[in-house]
């Protein structure tokens, strides 16, 4: 990988945090979508043509905007309940164990991070803790069949207890979506599923069509048109986050192992040529038994174009004097994924501050939050994770305080919020609390 320094890291990524641009579009697609709208489109451009069209006819939008950028012209938008069902016995009971292993460990996790309502009656005030009542969950398609996001979506909405939970997911061609994404489907109790992507998708899940029920919150990563999408509809629909290409930052000193670092990259490489696999260490030693490892663990991986991609494009290894100016890089660039491989880390434990994920040690590898750890692998990227969070439990649901006053407490403060009325000039403010004072004051 390519040496840069702590500056040229940060303004690296500080690129990935734009809008979306054409220049991530493949010039395949840019080519779809030059035919299917008569212009080259930037993804902003193309994803308010397709809410635009989607809010004007609905089904009719969705089929024609599929066939002409996907090349699909579904009879059926809904896949058959009866089909999501069939496809725990398509898949392999090795496969459905897994799924059903990795879906109990993500149920426990976010039952234990579920908040609940409160009240305090001697104070008069508490929360109420209440769920979102309809969710659209987005899975991607693309060239993996990402069964485990659909897990990490849907579990954390049924512990929250989302009412309805609906999933869109793009198939390849005139067929259903993979066999494995379907069964993730039906062991994480989804209610129906969609086999439509893109932008297209997004706009029908905000806004409703004569199948696809309007939801309540958005949530799950994409390509470029969902995230645009996404960020369009943010308020006529909620939204978890916009979500770029894939992240992971290892920070290392000269104990870590080359081997397990390379691979850790390696696996976020794959994802595809946007991925941003870097490394942050004190060694330089290190950085170069890693480019080493790189080499040799790449000569057989199936999806080695991909992943020398993103190497070669987005990878970088910078070389720091101090563990401490190693997390200082981490914070500022705030990945996605953050992998920890120091030595007594409980020592700098308190130097994290900005990451969507936290790894520490060699077993905490990310691969196992992506699928089996517990915690939901959709995390903010693009230095979203500055102020974003992971999707959990707590996506799902809403936060609402609740005043619940006797008459001892309301006498205790009510002369105080008079006050304050006045003193911002809302006589309207203070006379609706002085009112109630002289009744209860028998004035």
């Amino acid at each position: 990988m390519r040496r840069l320094s702590s500056a040229e890291a940060r303004q690296l990524f500080a690129s990935r945090s734009q809008v979306p641009g054409s220049s991530q579009v493949p010039a395949a697609v840019q080519e779809r979508t030059r035919a299917a709208f008569g212009r080259a489109l930037s993804p902003s451009e193309v994803a308010a043509h397709v809410i635009a069209e989607v809010r004007a006819e609905g089904d009719r939008a969705v089929r024609r905007i599929t066939e002409a950028l996907d090349g699909v012209a579904p009879d059926s938008i809904e896949v058959p309940r009866k089909a999501i069902k069939a496809a725990l016995e398509t898949v392999s009971l090795e496969t459905r164990r897994a799924l059903e292993n990795a879906a109990r460990r993500v149920e426990e996790f976010q039952q234990r991070a579920r908040p609940t309502s409160w009240n305090d009656p001697a104070a008069g005030y508490g929360e109420m803790v209440t769920p979102i009542r309809r969710v659209g969950g987005y899975v991607p398609g693309g060239s993996a069949p990402l069964a485990s996001t659909v897990l990490m979506l849907a579990v954390p909405a049924r512990v929250a207890g989302v009412e309805e939970l609906v999933l869109c997911t793009p198939s390849p061609g005139d067929t259903l979506p993979h066999p494995a994404v379907l069964a993730a489907a039906a062991v994480a109790g989804v209610d129906r599923v969609f086999r439509i992507g893109g932008a297209q998708a997004i706009a029908a899940l905000a806004i409703g069509t004569q199948t696809i029920p309007r939801v309540d919150l958005i949530c799950g990563p994409g390509n470029v048109f969902v995230t645009a999408a996404k960020r369009a509809l943010y308020g006529e629909v909620g939204i978890d986050g916009v979500y770029g290409p894939t992240e992971t930052l290892i920070v290392a000193d000269g104990s870590a192992d080359p081997e397990l670092c390379a691979a850790d990259l390696i696996a976020q490489a794959e994802h595809d040529a946007m991925a941003a696999p870097v490394l942050v260490t004190t060694s330089s030693a290190l950085a170069d038994a890693v480019d080493r490892e790189l080499e040799r663990q790449l000569a057989d991986l199936p999806r080695k174009s991909l992943a020398l991609a993103a190497l070669r494009s987005n990878g970088a290894a910078v070389v720091v004097s101090t563990i401490e100016e190693a997390f200082e890089v981490a914070n500022d660039i705030a990945p996605e994924h953050m992998c920890v491989m120091v030595n007594d880390f409980d020592r700098y434990r308190s130097l994290v501050r900005a990451a969507g994920g936290l790894f520490i040690g060699e077993h905490s590898a990310e691969v196992m939050g992506d699928y089996v750890a517990g915690p939901s692998h959709v995390m903010p990227t693009a230095g979203t994770a500055r102020f974003a969070s992971a999707v959990s439990v707590r996506t799902f649901l809403r936060v609402m305080p609740v005043l619940d006053m006797d008459e001892k407490t309301f006498l205790s403060v009510a002369g105080d919020a008079a006050r304050l009325a006045h003193v911002e000039g809302l006589a309207g403010h203070a006379r609706a609390a002085e009112i109630r004072l002289r009744k209860l004051l028998g004035e």
